[in-house]
């Protein structure tokens, strides 16, 4: 086992990641800004390492200033968490070659799903079912051809987003240029690269995803999760397990081994798909943990940042068929400005929440707003409902505006209730 881990990221996942560490009795060492000199993740570490200021290409996105800090450090491993290098195959590669093992999978299969235009093509060299869309656009010419075969609604894409960023939809050819420009913009910003892609935009469709482990060239199912209720392709609220048919999921289990048997895929991965007239389409890999992996640790009973460092260290798991015997929801409470956390409570039972925030934490526009994941759990889906209605009736933030309203409004939303939404519910709600 490892004797003392780097853990690349910030806020709650940072402060999940730390407490992995602990449990298995490990040193974490943070690494953080100037922003976030004060934070809880800085204070839970053993030891930390201030990397750059507050933008986050100067710091959590400065590759060699993060693994500067773990070489300072004498660290034997590094987690990046999720978002900022989580899925940089340079970096996981550099890790490597600065002696350090990287809690992921290989540098090789992260550069492989990392772009997403290179992954459809990997799913349909498996004979696994992909979105009707185009190659890379590389002219506007090129892309008002691919428009006009592909048809309207379509999606334009960044190869390389995540998040819901990069993403534009687009209803009309008017539309279609200026939202080609935009999204290049967003893309290299975000991810310092800018290629694009044209997709069909299906309707009526849920966002279907199933959790994996690889170990041992073995690929586990750890579950399915529904992220179907989602704001401008940004996810709000994930269940677990998806709402499927015994068929329905043999056929995703069947995608998924499909996809990656016989990869030697090593560590924690979700492969997403979009469900549509009785249909999977592979929708993308991610080759990291994903922000809504809580729902999946409620209903399976695993912890599974543990898993990951486990995996990384190659200790033999051994899992054994997992039984799914409750419902989890998960809704992320978000800022919407910035500003000083003056209050933020929540009940002391029947929830569990995943935070990186403190009372007299400032809310900075550098990175993402999330706030904390606010995760229910009951012994059916209409009891976690009933439970998450009645735990945000008695969260209570003060000091910056959030979106508690809204996660308010859907949980008492009838679509929400039942069951019934798809991804385009939340847009037409609000």
């Amino acid at each position: 086992m490892f004797q003392k881990v780097l853990v690349a990221n910030r806020g709650e996942i940072a402060v999940r990641i730390i407490e992995a560490c602990h449990a298995l009795g490990i040193q974490a060492v943070a690494v953080y800004s100037t922003v976030d000199e004060h934070a809880s993740f800085v204070k839970l570490a053993d030891e930390s390492v201030c990397i750059g200021t507050g933008s986050a290409s100067e710091s959590y996105l400065n590759r060699e200033a993060v693994l500067m800090a773990g070489i300072i450090k004498q660290c034997d491993a590094v987690h990046p968490g999720y978002g900022f290098l989580s899925e940089d195959p340079l970096f996981a590669q550099m890790v490597a070659e600065c002696k350090m093992t990287w809690i992921g999978p290989q540098s090789e299969l992260i550069k492989e799903f990392a772009d997403k235009e290179s992954s459809r093509r990997w799913a349909e060299e498996r004979n696994v079912p992909t979105i009707p869309g185009s190659e890379l656009i590389t002219s506007t010419e090129n892309l008002l051809v691919q428009a006009k075969q592909i048809g309207f609604p379509l999606l334009i894409k960044a190869s390389f987003g995540g998040g819901g960023k990069g993403i534009r939809c687009i209803e009309s050819m008017d539309e279609l240029v200026p939202e080609f420009k935009s999204v290049q913009q967003e893309a290299t910003a975000s991810f310092g690269v800018s290629p694009v892609y044209l997709e069909k935009d299906l309707s009526d469709a849920r966002h279907i995803e199933v959790q994996v482990l690889g170990q041992h060239n073995v690929i586990y199912n750890l579950g399915t999760r529904n992220c179907s209720l989602q704001l401008h392709r940004q996810k709000v609220v994930e269940e677990s397990p998806a709402d499927l048919t015994t068929e329905q999921q043999a056929e995703l289990d069947q995608l998924v081994h499909r996809l990656l048997d016989d990869t030697h895929y090593n560590n924690l991965g979700t492969v997403e798909f979009l469900f549509a007239d009785n249909h999977f389409y592979f929708l993308e890999m991610n080759t990291r943990l994903q922000v809504e992996h809580g729902v999946t640790e409620e209903t399976t009973g695993l912890d599974i940042v543990q898993m990951q460092i486990k995996v990384a260290a190659d200790v033999n798991l051994k899992l054994v068929p997992i039984t799914f015997k409750q419902h989890a929801i998960e809704v992320r409470l978000s800022a919407l400005t910035p500003g000083t956390l003056s209050k933020f409570t929540w009940p002391d039972k029947d929830v569990r929440v995943d935070t990186g925030m403190q009372v007299g934490d400032q809310v900075t526009a550098y990175y993402d707003p999330l706030i904390a994941k606010i995760i229910v759990t009951g012994s059916s889906r209409s009891e976690a409902v009933e439970k998450l209605q009645s735990v945000l009736d008695n969260v209570e933030v003060l000091g910056i505006k959030t979106n508690l309203d809204t996660l308010k409004t859907i949980s008492k939303n009838d679509q929400f209730i039942n069951g019934t939404y798809d991804i385009d519910s939340l847009s037409k709600m609000f």
